[in-house]
């Protein structure tokens, strides 16, 4: 390569960068001119509504959970009413063996009543 293809590169490289550099200032704004908004909010107070008691429960382990729907108490104390549980508080009617069943236990009895004889 001859020096006045070097030198020709060269310049062409400068004048390329400064356009570059010229170009990227004018379509891009300056950093430190930039302006955010930012929300506020309104200052906490002091004070402490108490809360409602039907919602909240003062006496339980996890106040926030009530155990209890209607009339009906939960005691095994997981937060679900069971069957066995609705069925003691009149909410639901106890479970009925299907047919199958019933034959297996008579079945079974039977056999029982056998053995013994």
């Amino acid at each position: 390569m001859k020096q006045s293809d070097i030198i020709t590169v060269g310049m062409v490289a400068v004048i390329g960068t400064l356009i570059a550099f010229f170009l990227t200032n004018a379509l891009l704004d300056n950093p430190d001119n930039a302006q955010k908004t930012i929300k506020t909010i309104a200052p906490l107070s002091g004070t402490l509504v108490q809360p409602d008691a039907e919602v909240f429960n003062a006496d339980a382990l996890n106040p926030t959970v009530e155990v209890r729907a209607g009339d009906c108490l939960d005691s095994d104390q997981n937060g679900i009413l069971d069957n066995a549980e609705l069925v003691a508080c009149g909410k639901a009617i106890p479970e009925e063996k299907n047919a199958d069943e019933k034959e297996s236990e008579k079945k079974q009895t039977e056999k029982k009543s056998e053995e013994e004889n």
